[in-house]
């Protein structure tokens, strides 16, 4: 009878291990990916990643929390001082009174706890540094949060290694910044465009997607770079000299489904590779998550019942609701002093705020 008791322990004991020999032998969800190197992997990026919710500059649908959730692997930031405080790094949309999310610092705590509780995962964190900060004011932000035991740090006489390889060192977040790089100093928040170069990002309808170097401009080859294909449209709103860009919510499921495979493929033929990189708005409309799956050939598997929007978070904005939902605004006007320029921001902020109401 004593022979009989202990068999179902040692099943237990059994399945336990083979749950945890799976789960180490998977990497960002995967077993097939964790012998490829990081340069040759595509992973989905969601554009302007902070921007949730009814805000009418959200860009995306869900928070962070749940687009890690659902597998996305790349998180773009812009990094803003806010007015009333200039020292500060928020994640806004060039006025932090137009979309605020807050402390870049605290977005970074929140990324830092998902990673604690997915160690088999890796991330990459893309900034527009839209004002030019400092890579060491950009370094603080980080040095303020829970992330930095994360931080992977490339040496560029080395290939880059595997996902597994960087599972197991415990460096598992790959950081890039489009200007102001310091890599002397801080060499993990590497340069962008000395590794990785962009499509273009002002894209208005669905064809005018191209497979061209936009960023860096002096770049001629495509050798030798990984690269961001950019495939997300706005509409422009006009106030005088102010241009609002408007993401097109409403042609999202389109643009992330069939206009998104015309343009990788195009885009592999003109360039000789697949995307590193594949950046969206409103990730979860469409096709892009199932795509990215074929583009790194694993099985796509829908996860369901992994979105938990908190309560807090506001009901998402429709264009129905909101024809025009700028999120980034462009002043044209060089001759403008900083003050000038701030009060039009504000002015701006304020007719915009109006579609909230």
């Amino acid at each position: 009878m004593k022979y009989f008791n202990v068999i179902p322990a040692l099943l237990t004991l059994v399945l336990s291990i083979l749950s945890l020999v799976k789960c180490q032998n998977v990497c960002n969800g995967y077993s097939g990916l964790c012998d490829r190197s990081y340069t040759n992997i595509t992973y989905l990026v969601t554009h302007d990643s902070y921007a949730v919710g009814r805000n009418i500059a959200a860009t995306q649908n869900f928070p962070i929390i749940d687009q890690l959730n659902q597998g996305v692997r790349g998180l773009k930031f812009s990094a803003v001082a806010p007015i009333l405080d200039r020292a500060a790094v928020h994640l806004c949309h060039t006025s932090c009174s137009i979309l605020d999310a807050g402390p870049a610092s605290g977005v970074l705590d929140t990324i830092a706890e998902w990673l604690d509780e997915h160690p088999r995962e890796v991330i990459t964190i893309m900034w527009n540094n839209l004002y030019n900060m400092k890579a060491g004011r950009l370094a603080n932000v980080y040095s303020a949060s829970k992330i930095m035991p994360y931080i992977y740090t490339h040496d560029s006489s080395k290939p880059w290694p595997t996902l597994n390889e960087m599972i197991d060192s415990g460096k598992r977040v790959v950081n890039f910044v489009d200007s102001q790089a310091d890599e002397k100093n801080i060499p993990w928040l590497m340069d962008q465009f000395q590794l990785v170069f962009e499509t273009p990002y002002e894209n208005t309808d669905q064809n005018s997607f191209k497979c061209t170097i936009d960023r860096p401009s002096t770049l001629k080859s495509p050798d030798g770079h990984m690269y961001v294909m950019n495939h997300f449209l706005y509409g422009t709103l006009k106030l005088g000299n102010i241009e609002a860009q408007v993401p097109q919510r409403d042609s999202a499921t389109v643009t992330n489904s069939k206009s998104l495979r015309e343009q990788i493929a195009e885009c592999t033929r003109t360039f000789g590779k697949k995307p590193n990189f594949i950046e969206v708005d409103f990730y979860d409309d469409g096709d892009a998550m199932e795509i990215v799956s074929e583009l790194n050939e694993v099985p796509w598997v829908k996860l369901a019942g992994v979105i938990e929007t908190p309560i807090s978070t506001p009901p998402v904005a429709t264009k129905a609701q909101f024809p025009w939902i700028p999120t980034h605004i462009v002043i044209n006007n060089s001759a403008l002093k900083e003050g000038i320029q701030t009060l039009k921001i504000l002015y701006l902020s304020l007719v915009i705020a109006a579609f909230n109401f």
